[in-house]
């Protein structure tokens, strides 16, 4: 008779910014889930995925992206940076 060894499951724990999703597109300028992103082992490639999104607003990747203006202009700039750490920035996407 065999027995069969099973691996304990390992407990999938989230990040912050999926447990609590609203609370990452109306943070404004909040540092407490910008911390929690820039500790996040997920970061870079967020950042990267989030680039290629049109009209993406909230906390991405620890950065505060608002609505319009040159100060969105800036935070995509940033976004693109920290994506570039893992070799995941993308073409820069227009804002009109």
């Amino acid at each position: 008779m065999t027995a069969m060894l099973q691996k304990p499951a390992v407990p999938v724990q989230l990040p912050p910014c999926l447990s609590d999703p609203d609370r990452w597109a109306t943070a404004g300028d909040d540092a407490e889930p910008k911390a929690l992103c820039r500790s996040c082992p997920r970061r870079r490639r967020c950042a990267g995925e989030a680039i290629s999104i049109p009209g993406i607003s909230g906390v991405v990747a620890g950065v505060h992206i608002p609505e319009g203006g040159r100060p969105r202009a800036f935070a995509l700039r940033q976004l693109r940076a920290v994506a570039a750490l893992a070799g995941q920035a993308g073409e820069p996407q227009s804002e009109r």
